[in-house]
């Protein structure tokens, strides 16, 4: 017997977002089992567990900010 993957149910989906999600599945040519499957993975590796220190991006807090870790460990610590 073909194994068709697991079968689910989704509640509170925006209508509007899904809309979108469905006409770039169909733009594509996948199905939407295939196109929630991506997002999942995608969303598994962007936004959920653990992300590698590598990839993280500096924040910049403006100007006069650039030894803030350094004076919080002043304060804290005394070093």
């Amino acid at each position: 017997m073909l194994n068709m993957g697991t079968q689910i149910t989704v509640r509170e989906v925006d209508p509007d977002t899904f809309r979108e999600f469905k006409a770039e599945a169909t733009k594509r040519g996948i199905t939407l089992g295939v196109a929630l499957t991506l997002a999942m993975e995608k969303f598994k590796t962007e936004l959920g567990g653990k992300r590698k220190l590598m990839l993280w991006k500096p924040t910049p807090w403006g100007k006069g900010t650039e030894h803030v870790s350094e004076e919080v460990d002043k304060i804290l610590y005394g070093e």
